[in-house]
C-alpha cells in the first residue's frame, strides 16, 4: 500500500471508535462522506483510486491510501485487514457496490479484529441488487413498478406484443462475473432496435431487464433505516445527466414527495434492511405518478445534494451503530440544486453534439443549452466539490475535469 497524504495528527481522535477508514474513491461523494464526518468530530482516514481522488486532497482527511490490491486480487483482504489494524480504526465504511461485495465476504474477519463493517448484510445485498427479486417484491407490496421481464423470456413470448414500446433494458443483477449491459439504460422504441439489442446481449439475455419505459424525472432517496424504522431521508431529482440518454446525475435538485418516500420506507423493512441505501424512481412532475427502478446498496451519486440540503448521511450512519443515543435529525433543504461542473459542461457538449435522448425527450437548442449552462455558474447553484473551508480538493478535480471535457460518460461512484 502507499501513503500519499501522512497522517495529520490534529485531526487524530484517542478513543478508536472514532476512527474510520473511508474507502472512497476519487470523487465527490466520497469526499462528502468524508466531510460529514470529519466535520462532526470523527478521524476519517481516506483510500482513493488514484494520488488525484479528492478525498486525498481534503484538509477534512487524516490521511490517505492506495490499495496495491482491489477487490478482485487475492491479496486484497490481507492488505485491508493489515491497513486498518495500522490505523486502529473502530470502522471501515466502504462506497462503491463492488468494495461492499469483497467486504462483506470478509465480515467475520473484520468481527475478529473489533472492526465494524458498514455494509449490509450477504442476504440482504444480494437481494437489493437483484433487479428481478426486488421487481416481484414491489409487486407483491403494491409499489408501482413498470411492467418486464428477463429479455430470454421476452423472446419467447413475442417480442412484437408481450411489452408497450419504448423499453428500456438494465442490467438484472450487479454483482455477477460478465453478462452486464455496457450503459446504464439502453432504449429500444421499436421492435428492430429490440433485436438489435438481443444481438449484443444474446449471450447474458437472462442478465438482462426489460421493461416498458415510464416517462419523468429520476427521483433518488438516500435514507438512513435503523432498527427497522426510518431515520431520515433526503430525495432529489436528477436535472442533468451523462450520457445524455441515461447515466449519471450531473446536475439535481432536492426534493420531497410523501408517496415516493413512503413506498421506500415499505421495501426497505420488507427487506429487513438496516444502513444506508440508495432508491431510484421514475417520477412524473405532471402527474405525480412513478415508478419504482432499483436499489442500490450504498450511497446515492448525489450525495453531496443530500448532505448540502442538512441530512448528515454518512456521520448519522456511523452514529447508528457507535451512538444511537445522540442521533438527531435536521432540517432537509428543498429546492436547493448542485452540480459537477465537468460533468455538466459534458452534458452541454452532448447537447450540441445531439446525442441520444430517452424516449420522449427533446434537445434544447444551442444558445440555451449554452445559457443555461452558464446560469448555473452563479451562487444558486452549488458545486459538488467547492467548499471555502476546503477548497482543494476542487481545484483537483477541476485538472481532471479539463481532461474529460468532451467524454460521452462521466462516472460519479469508483
Amino acid at each position: 500500500m502507499k501513503n500519499i497524504k501522512q497522517i495529520n495528527h490534529k485531526l487524530v481522535a484517542s478513543d478508536r471508535r472514532r476512527r474510520v477508514l473511508a474507502i472512497v474513491g476519487d470523487t465527490q461523494v466520497g469526499l462528502w462522506v468524508v466531510r460529514s464526518m470529519a466535520r462532526n468530530g470523527l478521524e476519517v482516514h481516506a483510500i482513493t483510486n488514484t494520488i488525484h481522488g479528492q478525498s486525498a486532497h481534503s484538509r477534512y482527511s487524516a490521511s490517505s491510501w492506495l490499495l496495491d490490491n482491489n477487490p478482485s486480487k487475492p491479496g486484497f483482504a490481507d492488505e485491508i485487514l493489515e491497513l486498518a489494524e495500522q490505523l486502529d480504526v473502530g470502522s471501515i465504511m466502504p462506497v462503491s457496490e463492488g468494495f461492499h461485495n469483497t467486504l462483506i465476504s470478509l465480515r467475520d474477519r473484520l468481527d475478529a479484529a473489533n472492526i465494524h463493517l458498514f455494509s449490509p448484510s450477504r442476504e440482504n445485498f444480494d437481494k437489493a441488487t437483484d433487479k428481478d427479486y426486488v421487481h416481484q417484491l414491489c409487486l407483491n407490496l403494491g409499489i408501482p413498478v413498470a411492467k418486464g421481464m428477463r429479455l430470454d423470456e421476452l423472446m419467447i413470448k413475442g417480442p412484437e406484443k408481450a411489452l408497450k414500446y419504448p423499453l428500456v433494458l438494465r442490467t438484472r443483477k450487479q454483482n455477477v462475473a460478465g453478462g452486464k449491459v455496457p450503459v446504464k439504460a439502453a432504449y429500444a422504441r421499436d421492435l428492430e432496435e429490440l433485436l438489435s439489442w438481443h444481438r449484443q446481449f444474446e449471450n447474458f439475455t437472462d442478465n438482462v431487464l426489460v421493461q416498458e419505459y415510464h416517462p419523468g424525472a429520476e427521483e433518488h432517496v438516500q435514507i438512513l433505516m435503523h432498527d427497522g424504522e426510518m431515520f431520515m431521508t433526503g430525495d432529489y431529482i436528477g436535472e442533468h445527466h451523462m450520457p445524455l440518454a441515461g447515466g449519471v446525475t450531473v446536475q439535481r435538485i432536492s426534493c420531497h414527495h410523501q408517496p415516493v418516500i413512503d413506498d421506500t420506507v415499505k421495501l426497505l423493512q420488507a427487506l429487513n434492511w438496516q444502513g444506508i441505501a440508495g432508491v431510484q424512481f421514475h417520477y412524473d412532475p405532471e402527474t405525480g405518478k412513478y415508478i419504482f427502478l432499483e436499489i442500490n446498496p450504498r450511497f446515492s451519486g448525489g450525495l453531496p445534494t443530500v448532505v448540502m440540503a442538512g441530512f448528515e448521511a454518512s456521520f448519522n450512519l456511523w452514529q447508528s451503530h457507535f451512538e444511537p443515543e445522540k442521533m438527531r435529525k435536521n432540517d432537509y433543504r428543498i429546492g436547493l440544486r448542485t452540480r459537477i461542473l465537468g460533468g455538466d459542461a459534458n452534458w452541454f457538449l452532448g447537447q450540441l453534439r445531439r446525442d441520444e435522448l430517452p424516449p420522449g425527450q427533446k434537445h434544447l437548442g444551442k444558445t440555451k443549452a449554452a445559457m443555461t449552462l452558464i446560469w448555473h455558474c452563479g451562487p444558486w447553484t452549488k458545486d459538488d466539490s467547492f467548499l471555502l473551508t476546503d477548497p482543494k480538493p476542487f481545484f483537483v478535480d477541476f485538472k481532471q475535469m479539463l481532461k474529460k471535457l468532451g467524454a460521452r460518460g462521466h462516472e460519479i461512484v469508483n
